[in-house]
């Protein structure tokens, strides 16, 4: 049986896209800009390019931050501050709420086997802190391991050995964890390099790749409890 679940975030317990539209439109609204799906179709597609980048290690967080917006605001001919926007938006997406319907099912059913669960996101320090709290879910995990904090993103290997020596300062020694991600760049590859099993939670029926790097695919949430259990 896996002894610790580490659970990426976004795209896995929590509905980045619901939480990335919401957090847009309210930014947008303060601008006076009219939202169109183009513009947020846009936006996400900027943003992903610089994730990459920075999974890459071709950019750093603080120039994501900003450059997003920088992007955006010269594509539509905006008349604005990026660097504003990007607090702005920081803190409209430490809010947000939104989770897939089936998280908090599986989450106390891992709870009540006994078995300790964290978060290994390479998201922003204020955005996680925030959504951690707003989606209800802080309750369930014993460390939240933020890439922003340990200096390290995912794939890179030395995020998973800080993560496991975050967790061993806490008198929590795990034997045998698990990953579970959506991300393959990121949470299968690192995992890999990590020497960890790993899910992969294939949530929106992407093509499942030639050479698979993890140890299990899954479509939805609760298809891991058997998993945990092996």
């Amino acid at each position: 049986m896996y002894d610790h679940i580490l659970f990426d975030a976004d795209g896995t317990l929590w509905d980045f896209t619901a939480a990335e539209n919401y957090a847009l439109k309210a930014l947008f609204e303060e601008a006076g800009l009219l939202v169109t799906d183009e513009m947020i179709e846009t936006y996400h597609t900027i943003n992903h390019r610089l994730w990459l980048d920075l999974e890459k290690g071709l950019t750093t967080m603080e120039n994501l931050k900003v450059e997003r917006f920088n992007r955006f605001y010269t594509a539509y001919e905006v008349d604005s501050d990026p660097a504003s926007a990007a607090e702005r938006y920081v803190y409209h997406l430490s809010t947000s709420y939104h989770i897939y319907e089936d998280t908090m099912d599986v989450l106390e059913k891992i709870d009540a086997m006994g078995i300790p669960m964290s978060i290994i996101t390479n998201g922003i320090t204020a955005v996680q802190k925030g959504r951690v709290k707003a989606t209800g879910t802080s309750r369930f995990f014993s460390y939240v391991a933020i890439g922003e904090e340990l200096g390290y993103v995912k794939p890179d290997v030395r995020f998973f050995s800080r993560t496991l020596e975050k967790l061993s300062q806490q008198g929590i020694f795990p034997h045998r964890p698990l990953v579970v991600g959506d991300s393959l760049s990121s949470d299968i590859e690192g995992s890999l390099q990590a020497g960890l099993d790993s899910v992969w939670i294939n949530r929106y029926g992407m093509d499942i790749p030639s050479a698979p790097a993890y140890t299990y695919v899954i479509h939805r949430l609760e298809e891991l409890l058997p998993i945990i259990q092996l």
